[in-house]
């Protein structure tokens, strides 16, 4: 399974750079062409909506996958210091099934809007094409949850390390 999910982390970075890269792309032309044309892209905030859903639960796929998830750190020490091993696999069993309860929300509102057969207003494009893309995304984030509670969980001190050699915060 960690051959299929490094597979999928890769190829859902691609995405979302591709999706992030093309919603700024279009952002920028139709700014232009409104300000100097007076013509701006037909539809750009429909397909902007779209791409940013996609960037969005491209990032809950790849935050997943490297554990990376903001959290709050108020009682973080405390827990750390007196259950390390339990903080950290109820900290990740949590964190699967927030993501397990946010598949099954958007998946069904998915089925709903392909029954009600709504679309956007200037193209017509179909909403629920979005929420199947967000489905399967979230399907992925499942399963690189389930990676990481079997990988082997590193040590606060550890995490901190690896995110500064990495060049994070």
């Amino acid at each position: 399974m960690v051959g299929l999910t490094d597979i999928i982390h890769k190829y859902v970075k691609w995405l979302a750079t591709i999706a992030l890269a093309t919603m700024m792309l279009l952002t920028f032309i139709d700014v232009n062409l409104r300000y100097w044309i007076g013509e701006p892209i037909l539809g750009s905030n429909e397909m902007t909506e779209f791409l940013l859903g996609t960037v969005v639960f491209c990032g809950l796929v790849i935050v997943s996958g490297e554990r990376s998830h903001i959290v709050v750190t108020l009682l973080e020490p405390f827990f750390l210091r007196t259950i390390p091993r339990y903080y950290k696999i109820l900290s990740l069993s949590t964190n699967l099934l927030g993501i397990i309860a946010v598949t099954y929300l958007i998946t069904n509102y998915t089925f709903f809007m392909y029954e009600q057969g709504n679309d956007t207003e200037i193209r017509h494009w179909n909403w629920w094409w979005l929420g199947s893309l967000a489905s399967v995304l979230c399907f992925f984030a499942v399963l690189m949850c389930i990676r990481s509670l079997k990988n082997k969980l590193p040590s606060h001190g550890e995490v901190a390390s690896n995110v500064d050699e990495e060049g994070g915060v």
